[in-house]
């Protein structure tokens, strides 16, 4: 049992949780681990979810995996789909187009799956209210569902905010729309333009270019900055907000955040919202490492293959590499970073996305893609795999040393409560910022030479060199001494009269006093 989950399970029927994120499979997982511990706080949750994530994530589906197990720990967890049709995994989108046009492409899905989900919503809640039989006792919507926040003001159900990503991602979306506000800042319209590489200073977080802050929402030719630009105003109007992080990781981001909500409640003569770290949601004891039941959807009927590899290799001797499910590797890329990981001598288990499908490679195999003879020369130091892998299980395998990411946050999350050091290859979104973060904060990780602006492909050359120094250089060991500090200390924020668990029993204390209708200030 979690850290968090310690002591019985008390039982609240009256108290019953909306939770809302985007259709998104990375979005619906955090969520998840946090249903789970709101549920077994006794608190009734709805999860709102299509039904591909469910299977995917074997929340429902032919293997039934949480809710069956859930039910007969006596959780009670529910399911709810949208009906919205979401973009799962990266599919070759883009062809031989540019990454500035594919880029457009993707956004311009997630800008219209995010649409229909709001207008869907407010049909659902509508409809239940007029029943009256199954009001929410508050909605927890996910951050880059400010339509889904608004809807739940608008019919006065409680509307808190839930962020999948870090504090410091909220921090710069609320900062940098107040100084375009007031005339001090004009962002460049791409961050593919010049302009973007130039230096920019968020509370809080360390110096980084203006494209590395969030690129779905931060420019205005991309599709997602009208729903980007009223995030700002959601977190600011919120009466509680979420982080999925824990505060010990982001300390500074954490103060200045609640000092923006501060002064803007102060501006409207109200009281500022309330700033919870709830991660990081994840069974850190050594018996749960290997009994996620996150397999989406995959019945594990005997050891997976990943870690019958990691079993024949070295103690942290393995770079472990994945890359989202958001975006797609050029099929030149993936051969350099293939031929570099193959010079650099160092065991490595890496999981590609399908390659971006071209007239030369029209395929989203990635063996069609790789280099045969590579293939064929690292077999039993080295694997590449398509598909599904259990990247917690595989985190937490003694044989792991390295991740080369892309940051996104439950990757980077997972890497930190496991121990893992990481090389940082992001590719979009707030990943550049995380990765910023990774290497100049908190120093758990070590940056390829990558410009955002750039065409250029990173060559095999690069890649050896980091994975090198990762594993053998006094950069790397450091890395290593640190990242096992934020492990040490997301292990006592969730353990008893650490600052997660302590937040969660306020929360769920809030929670039940708002079933009761009394105040929860």
């Amino acid at each position: 049992m979690d850290s968090l989950s310690i002591g019985s399970i008390e039982g609240n029927a009256e108290a019953n949780v909306w939770l809302v994120p985007v259709v998104y499979i990375s979005h619906v997982r955090p969520f998840l681990r946090f249903a789970k511990q709101l549920a077994r706080h006794g608190v009734t949750v709805t999860l709102f979810c299509n039904k591909e994530d469910a299977e995917r994530l074997g929340i429902d589906g032919p293997n039934n995996t949480i809710l069956g197990s859930w039910k007969r720990e006596g959780i009670d967890f529910r399911l709810r789909d949208f009906g919205v049709e979401g973009r799962q995994i990266a599919d070759g989108l883009g062809g031989e187009c540019d990454d500035q046009t594919r880029l457009r492409l993707e956004q311009n899905k997630w800008t219209r799956a995010i649409d229909e989900q709001t207008e869907k919503f407010e049909l659902i809640l509508k409809w239940e209210l007029e029943r009256g039989q199954s009001k929410p006792t508050c909605i927890i919507s996910d951050y880059w569902c400010p339509g889904v926040h608004a809807t739940a003001v608008k019919y006065r159900v409680p509307a808190w905010v839930f962020s999948p990503f870090p504090v410091g991602c909220a921090t710069s979306v609320v900062y940098m729309s107040a100084l375009e506000a007031k005339g001090i800042l004009k962002l460049p319209a791409s961050p593919f333009d010049k302009e973007a590489e130039e230096l920019i200073s968020v509370p809080g977080m360390p110096l980084m270019r203006i494209n590395e802050l969030d690129t779905s929402s931060s420019f205005v030719t991309a599709p997602l900055y009208p729903i980007g630009k009223n995030i700002g105003p959601s977190l600011l109007q919120a009466e509680v907000v979420l982080f999925s992080t824990f505060q010990e990781l982001e300390p500074k981001p954490v103060i200045e955040f609640k000092k923006i909500l501060t002064n803007a409640a102060s501006k409207e003569n109200r009281e500022a919202g309330d700033v919870y770290t709830v991660g990081p949601n994840l069974d850190l004891s050594s018996e749960g490492l290997f009994e996620s039941p996150e397999r989406n959807g995959h019945e594990e009927k005997e050891r997976d293959p990943c870690l019958k590899f990691l079993d024949t290799q070295a103690e942290r001797s393995v770079l472990y590499g994945a890359f989202g499910c958001n975006w797609n590797l050029l099929p030149e890329q993936m051969q350099e970073m293939a031929l570099g990981l193959e010079s650099s001598g160092q065991p490595f288990l890496v999981l590609f996305p399908p390659p971006v499908r071209s007239d030369k490679y029209p395929t989203d195999d990635i063996f069609d893609v790789l280099p045969p003879d590579c293939v064929e020369r690292i077999k039993g130091r080295g694997l590449f795999v398509q598909g599904w892998v259990p990247q917690v299980q595989i985190l937490a395998h003694p044989a792991v040393g390295g991740f080369l990411s892309h940051c996104g946050f439950n990757s980077y999350l997972e890497s930190v409560c496991m121990g893992v050091p990481i090389i940082t290859w992001p590719l979009v979104c707030e990943q550049y910022m995380n990765a910023r973060y990774i290497v100049d904060e908190i120093q758990i990780g070590i940056e390829v030479t990558k410009s955002y602006a750039s065409a250029s492909l990173v060559d095999r050359k690069e890649v050896e060199t980091k994975v090198r120094a990762l594993f053998q250089s006094e950069q790397g060991k450091i890395a290593r001494k640190n990242v096992q500090k934020y492990r040490d200390l997301a292990i006592r924020s969730i353990s008893q009269n650490g600052t997660t668990f302590n937040n969660m029993k306020t929360i769920v204390a809030r929670i039940r006093d708002l079933a009761a209708g009394r105040t929860t200030k």
